[in-house]
């Protein structure tokens, strides 16, 4: 599996500084939440934080719109060439639009999922698709607490999307990594469970040295 520290629970006083911690890690991207208090109830990076960001990183950048309109964003964001965007699926009205959007900026298109929304109903996007990003806890909720039924969903994806990368977010630890990696998840986005330890190295390998018990792929 590959890892995504979210900037989004490092000290915003400290991003340089977190950054450049990151910077020789062998991580799969910094992952950056856009929330503007549209789609939940919080507000995160604005561009001129996203532009500071990218220009401290040579690390790919991914990007998690939890936001109402999603296209606004993308002209705004194509200029630090993000590796991935995500929408969430209960914002859209025409999501293979938006999807078309993001490939045509460069980035890989992926469709985020809440808890509550079947991930079913969005197979004929399958096509359209790089990612499906399945929540594993509420969206801003109380303590970001995993919620284990999401390995079920992480199940379907897997045996619906075969040609769909899966990627979790959302209340990821050490303890839960082993059941998202049994249940065939390929990308963790970890927050928390990362930026509260004294040692980002050691915190990054124990991860992958769980997810390389199990094969996610198969």
């Amino acid at each position: 599996m590959l890892l995504h520290p979210s900037l989004a629970s490092a000290n915003p006083l400290y991003y340089g500084r977190e950054l450049a911690a990151l910077e020789k890690e062998t991580i799969g991207s910094i992952h950056l939440d856009i929330e503007d208090t549209s789609f939940i109830s919080n507000i995160t990076f604005g561009m001129k934080t996203v532009r500071a960001i990218a220009r401290q990183t040579a690390q790919p950048l991914s990007f998690h719109l939890m936001v109402s309109q999603p296209l606004i964003w993308l002209p705004w964001l194509e200029e630090v060439k993000p590796a991935w965007i995500f929408v969430h699926a209960e914002a859209l009205e025409n999501p293979s639009e938006v999807l078309a959007a993001i490939r045509l900026i460069g980035a890989k298109a992926g469709l985020a999922f809440n808890p509550s929304t079947d991930v079913m109903s969005y197979r004929y996007l399958a096509a359209h698709l790089e990612a499906l990003m399945i929540m594993t806890s509420e969206p801003d909720g109380h303590q970001q607490q995993f919620i284990p039924q999401m390995c079920e969903k992480i199940i379907q994806v897997r045996q619906y999307f075969p040609d769909t990368e899966c990627w979790v977010d959302g209340g990821i630890t050490l303890t839960v990594s082993t059941s998202l990696a049994q249940a065939g998840a390929q990308h963790l986005v970890i927050g928390r469970a990362l930026f509260t330890s004294t040692d980002y190295h050691s915190t990054l390998s124990q991860f992958t040295a769980i997810s390389t018990e199990f094969d996610p792929n198969e």
